[in-house]
C-alpha cells in the first residue's frame, strides 16, 4: 500500500521555496519507505488561488490511484498566517481556508507570521525567498529548528503545527 502525500503550498513552481522547507523537516523528524511514500508539492503562486486547484488536485490522486488500488493520497494545505492577530483580511482569509480544508477532509499547515519566520527567525523580503531556502538546504539550518516550534496547537509568532499534521501520517523518527 502506498501513500501520497500531496503538498499545496503558496509559493510558485520557479521559487519552490515553501517547499525545501517542508522537505526538510519531512527528512529530519518522519521515517519513510521511498517505494510507498510519494511526496507531491502542489505550488499555488499565491495563497488566494487554492481554490482553484482542485481538478489538480483530483488529476494527482487518480494518477497514484491507477497504480495499486491501495494506493491512498492525502492532501495537506500550508498556509502563512501573515498579520493574522492585526489584520482583519488576513484573519478572515485564514479561517475561510481552514473551513475550505475542513470541507474537502484536507488537512491544515500554517506558519506564523510565515514560514521564513518559522524556520529562518525573520522576515524575508520576496525577491531573497528562494536564495534563502537555498542556502538553509545547503547548510543544513534545519538542524537549528526546535521541534517544539513545528509542533504548536495555535498560532503563535514564529510556530507551525507541521509536525502534528505530519504526525498523523508518518512516523516520527526516535531521536530528533
Amino acid at each position: 500500500m502506498g501513500l501520497q502525500l500531496i503538498f499545496v503550498v503558496e509559493t510558485n513552481k520557479s521559487c519552490k521555496s515553501d517547499w525545501i522547507y517542508i522537505k526538510d523537516t519531512i527528512d529530519r523528524f518522519f521515517k519513510y519507505d521511498n517505494a510507498h511514500t510519494k511526496f507531491t508539492p502542489l505550488y499555488l503562486g499565491g495563497r488566494g488561488n487554492y481554490s482553484k486547484k482542485q481538478r489538480e488536485i483530483k488529476s494527482y490522486i487518480s494518477q497514484y490511484a491507477s497504480t495499486s488500488k491501495q494506493n491512498r493520497s492525502k492532501v495537506i494545505f500550508c498556509f502563512d498566517c501573515d498579520n493574522y492577530d492585526g489584520n482583519p483580511d488576513d484573519s478572515r482569509f485564514i479561517k475561510e481556508a481552514q473551513q475550505y480544508c475542513k470541507e474537502h477532509g484536507y488537512d491544515f499547515v500554517w506558519f506564523c507570521r510565515d514560514i521564513e519566520h518559522v524556520y529562518l527567525g525573520k522576515s524575508v523580503p520576496e525577491k531573497d525567498k528562494k536564495p534563502e531556502s537555498v542556502r538553509f538546504k545547503a547548510n543544513k539550518m534545519i538542524k537549528n529548528v526546535e521541534k517544539s516550534r513545528l509542533s504548536a496547537d495555535g498560532f503563535k509568532l514564529q510556530s507551525s503545527n507541521i509536525m502534528n499534521v505530519l504526525s498523523k501520517h508518518l512516523e516520527q523518527k526516535d531521536n530528533t
